[in-house]
């Protein structure tokens, strides 16, 4: 009996080992970013923007394997950021500025992988279990949602063990790759999230209001080819809304909108008042990650981040804009 108790030590020993090797939390020493500038030439089109100001971009590149696919950002007023990816991983690290609040680089970043309830790495489950798609605070927590197995896990820390937000989101008919892109918290304490593909009949984006565990329909009005991709929340309550589009003749196009807190309360269809469209001959990508932080001298900057799928010719681009809070 000792002997067989001793191997069978030994064999779980070995089996955990060989279960998380190879997934541990690693620093991107390699981790390598250039400036790149909004338009390719040198042409006069300022007037391109309305109400948003380019400040800077970072193109932005690793040797690591499973580097890419980053769907969500979350940036805290320390400038310290989150990111996820559709292959289940995270990535976080420090936004590195000049003295003119100019987005220069990205400092001490790590890359890892996220947890299940029962402590194992979703990038060991396929890709129906690890498609991450948005990443936000709420009740102090990280809070991810992720499409095809559509839930939403709360993590106290982002490596850490999460449990299930709400167990009712997949009941709700999302579809398999279009479900919960954009989310983000209300400063009512509760939880906005819009799916990308669940669509009326008569052309409304369908979106979900979680209040005291409780669960409403909002609805947004369409506008063309664009579908919501993430949402990020500004101190006065209101939000602002990413989009993207792509059509064989027009490219791709990402679009930055505003949201009242009120239009989500009070109106049965919230009408996005739209800040900005980035398309050629902007640099353009699959942008996928919004997030705004206060700045100091006032209005608000505005980062997006885009989802390369992995794919050699899209890259990793984060773009910087600045917003004074009018509107034009």
């Amino acid at each position: 009996m000792k002997i067989n108790l001793y191997y069978l030590i030994i064999l779980s020993i070995f089996c955990t080992f060989n279960v998380t090797y190879g997934y541990e939390t690693s620093k991107l020493s390699d981790l390598k970013t250039s400036q790149i500038e909004l338009f390719s030439d040198t042409t006069n089109t300022s007037n391109l923007l309305k109400n948003l100001e380019y400040v800077s971009g970072l193109e932005i590149n690793s040797n690591h394997e499973d580097f890419g696919g980053l769907s969500g950002l979350l940036i805290d007023n320390n400038f310290e950021f989150t990111a996820i990816g559709d292959q289940g991983i995270w990535i976080n690290g420090k936004l590195v500025f000049n003295d003119n609040n100019e987005l220069l680089s990205i400092s001490n970043a790590k890359l890892g992988y996220l947890k299940n309830q029962k402590n194992i790495y979703l990038i060991q489950s396929g890709k129906s279990f690890n498609d991450a798609e948005s990443v936000e605070l709420f009740n102090g927590k990280f809070i991810v949602s992720f499409e095809r197995k559509h839930r939403i896990l709360s993590y106290d820390k982002i490596d850490g063990i999460p449990d299930l937000l709400y167990d009712k989101i997949n009941l709700l008919d999302l579809p398999n790759n279009g479900g919960i892109e954009a989310m983000t918290s209300l400063k009512d304490n509760s939880l906005i999230f819009i799916s990308e593909d669940l669509v009326t009949s008569d052309e409304k984006i369908v979106g979900f209001r979680l209040h005291k565990n409780k669960l409403s329909k909002i609805f947004l009005k369409k506008s063309g080819a664009f579908k919501p991709t993430d949402l990020s929340k500004l101190p006065s309550g209101d939000i602002l809304m990413l989009e993207r589009s792509y059509t064989p003749i027009k490219g791709a196009r990402a679009r930055i909108s505003l949201i009242k807190y009120q239009d989500i309360i009070k109106n049965n269809l919230i009408t996005p008042i739209y800040l900005d469209t980035i398309a050629p001959p902007m640099i353009v990508d699959n942008f996928e990650g919004i997030s705004s932080i206060k700045s100091n001298n006032g209005g608000y900057y505005i980062f997006i981040l885009s989802d390369d799928n992995f794919n050699f010719i899209q890259k990793t681009i984060l773009l910087q804009f600045h917003w004074d809070g009018s509107l034009n």
